[in-house]
């Protein structure tokens, strides 16, 4: 074989295996190494009747439920539950989705409420039976957690 002083040693290599692959055929290269999965998107939407919610800065803790809907890229998802064990809550939240995994959803959300402590403020994950997020406020922090 020819070597010119002008053809660099990667273009050969390129060129050789270029030339390997054609004499082996297709077969080689249909085993080759396979191709990535395609991320799979997971819908959210529905009923999570089964959660609480605790706070990490003090004792409190209660019961948590969630209908969440689809509005557009995002989520509306309305929480109720309970807090003292007795007096109930609910309220709204739109979830801005940031971004998917293998069958994960990942989400952030942020309004005032002033009987949490002002700004409130969630970042979490789900998957098509477990909702996750961490919330904090100027007087709180803790977790939001659902099953279905």
């Amino acid at each position: 074989m020819f070597r010119s002083p002008f053809v660099s040693r990667r273009s050969l290599l390129a060129s050789t295996a270029a030339a390997l692959l054609a004499m082996v055929g297709p077969a080689v290269a249909d085993s080759a190494a396979p191709e990535a999965a395609p991320v799979k998107c997971v819908d959210i939407s529905g009923c999570w009747d089964c959660g609480y919610w605790k706070s990490f800065c003090n004792s409190h803790h209660g019961t948590l439920r969630a209908t969440i809907s689809r509005c557009g890229a995002n989520y509306s998802v309305t929480f109720s539950g309970t807090f003292l064990k007795v007096v109930p809550f609910r309220y709204t939240q739109v979830l801005t989705v940031t971004g998917y995994g293998d069958g994960v959803v990942y989400f952030r959300a942020s309004r005032n409420i002033p009987m949490f402590g002002g700004q409130f403020c969630m970042t979490g994950s789900a998957t098509a039976c477990k909702f996750t997020a961490h919330y904090t406020s100027k007087k709180d922090r803790g977790v939001f957690v659902m099953t279905r």
